[in-house]
């Protein structure tokens, strides 16, 4: 199956990571999204990304951005099972880490 470019999942949303890291995610538009850390080590840190988005199939979206940290972060989003799958790239430290998505709004 080819990825294509996507309209992004509109809405507001909970990711609840594992190890207790609990992300609050805003997309309301397909130009950028906003999210901040509301529980966890880095708790109050936050950003707003433009990030690439591909829609993979009906309501799984690949989604990649780099941080003004230089942080990459790249997940795949799976609304259909409400889990999210994330790596995390920090100079040479690689993060994998998954997690479970409640919608708020």
């Amino acid at each position: 199956m080819t990825a294509y470019a996507a309209e992004p999942y509109i809405g507001q949303f909970l990711f609840k990571y594992e190890g207790d890291s609990v992300y609050r995610m805003i997309v309301s538009d397909s130009n950028s999204l906003s999210w901040a850390c509301i529980q966890g080590p880095e708790k109050g840190a936050n950003g707003i990304e433009k990030p690439e988005r591909f829609k993979v199939a009906d309501n799984i979206y690949f989604v990649s951005w780099v941080e003004k940290t230089g942080i990459n972060v790249s997940q795949v989003i799976n609304l259909n099972t409400r889990k999210v799958h994330a790596t995390i790239i920090d100079g040479k430290q690689r993060y994998v880490i998954s997690g479970d998505i409640v919608r708020e709004k």
